[in-house]
């Protein structure tokens, strides 16, 4: 396939993103699907002879199975907090989880925790062996593993807090993504329905345009996305957007426009890998992933409104990887051949030591519609121990199974 047919074949179906045209080179009078046609071999004309090399080269995934099409991604940190977190998450993910469906389950440490989180994987799952569990499903990566740049040899970016580096990594560990797409978990989140891989999926007819298919081309997937208007969000929430705009040229609208921005998220591997090349082409630099780690400072930060900004959200970083993310896909105008909105985290979610004291687990997570997600979380900033938690969601396992 020449570069101008997969340019063609990766926007024609695509204008259905006019209500994007913040960031895309669609206008809103493209209304059907003979004009999206039309407009799109212009755009790839004009990209060639312009020399310009398009933003997203998509070519078709066939799955030739369902286990292709997931994996978990994971960093951890080897506290008392973060392994009993971990824990808890195990312990539902074996019980609610089937495990046959998932590619592997990748965890990603610093080269000092990776012994400690090893042998926390290992305690629980001895714990369970009435489940098979593949030998292969466990993978553990170092963070110099997925970023040469944060290799303790490197003396650059020890400073940094682990919110940056796990933002980085939540990008840079894509090469190391076998599947299609990835899920982005953290040690909070656990499971509280009988779920699989497709649970974190739309099962629609296969197209053209369609990302990824299944083998005979009948289905196509695209991940649930938990999306909301980005007019709604916290002050703390449009500030990463508005950062993650500056870091990457972009401008972007405080309006109604939906997008994602909160844990859990599935990132489609090839937009990922892509983004490091989009950021390396448009800014000239020797490492995409460098240029995250030096804007994660924020006297660093380029934006008119920087010291607004930084008055409302003064942590590390000011930008942050699902709303890089978010802006890249949706500036390459291929956000919706890969995701679709849907729930994945759960309504009910604690993320204050109050809502913990009035939260009924059993009623108000684990019982409730599918629709309303398949996994949940109590927030680190509760404060609350993770024994305590496991006392509370430990009964539900039993008849949410």
């Amino acid at each position: 396939m020449t570069q101008v047919q997969k340019l063609v074949a990766g926007l024609a179906g695509l204008v259905i993103l006019g209500w994007l045209t913040g960031f895309g080179p669609l206008s809103k009078s493209s209304s059907t699907a003979s004009d999206a046609t039309v407009q799109a071999m212009d755009l790839a004309d004009t990209a060639v002879e312009n020399n310009h090399p398009p933003l997203f080269m998509q070519e078709q995934l066939a799955l030739t199975s369902i286990r292709g099409i997931l994996s978990f991604l994971e960093t951890v940190e080897a506290t008392e907090g973060s392994l009993g977190r971990l824990q808890n998450q195990l312990k539902t993910f074996f019980a609610l989880f089937d495990i046959s469906s998932l590619a592997e389950f990748v965890l990603v440490t610093s080269d000092e925790d990776a012994e400690a989180v090893k042998q926390t994987v290992q305690d629980v799952s001895n714990q369970y062996q009435q489940v098979t569990i593949p030998s292969d499903l466990f993978r553990f990566l170092t963070h110099s593993d997925c970023s040469d740049e944060l290799a303790p040899s490197r003396k650059a970016y020890t400073g940094l807090s682990s919110s940056s580096k796990q933002q980085l990594l939540r990008l840079a560990c894509a090469q190391h993504i076998k599947t299609a797409y990835y899920a982005n978990l953290e040690t909070e989140i656990f499971f509280t329905r009988q779920s699989n891989a497709l649970s974190f999926f739309k099962e629609s007819n296969c197209h053209s345009y369609s990302a990824v298919c299944n083998s005979d081309k009948t289905s196509s997937y695209q991940a649930a996305s938990d999306i909301y208007p980005i007019l709604e969000r916290g002050v703390e929430q449009q500030a990463l957007l508005l950062g993650s705009a500056a870091l990457l040229s972009l401008e972007v609208a405080i309006d109604w426009r939906p997008a994602i921005g909160v844990m859990p998220q599935v990132f489609s591997t090839d937009v990922a890998k892509q983004l490091g090349s989009y950021i390396q082409n448009k800014f000239q630099v020797r490492s995409w992933q460098a240029f995250l780690l030096d804007q994660a400072h924020p006297d660093k930060l380029t934006i008119s409104s920087r010291r607004a900004l930084l008055d409302v959200y003064r942590a590390e970083p000011v930008w942050d990887a699902y709303n890089v993310y978010w802006l890249f896909a949706t500036r390459a105008c291929v956000f919706e051949n890969f995701h679709v909105p849907g729930s994945v985290l759960q309504a009910t979610a604690v993320w204050s030591s109050e809502m913990f004291h009035a939260w009924s687990p059993c009623t108000d997570t684990f019982h409730q519609p599918p629709e309303l997600g398949v996994v949940s979380l109590v927030h680190p900033s509760t404060n609350i121990a993770p024994s305590e938690i496991w006392d509370r969601i430990q009964p539900c396992l039993t008849t949410a199974s």
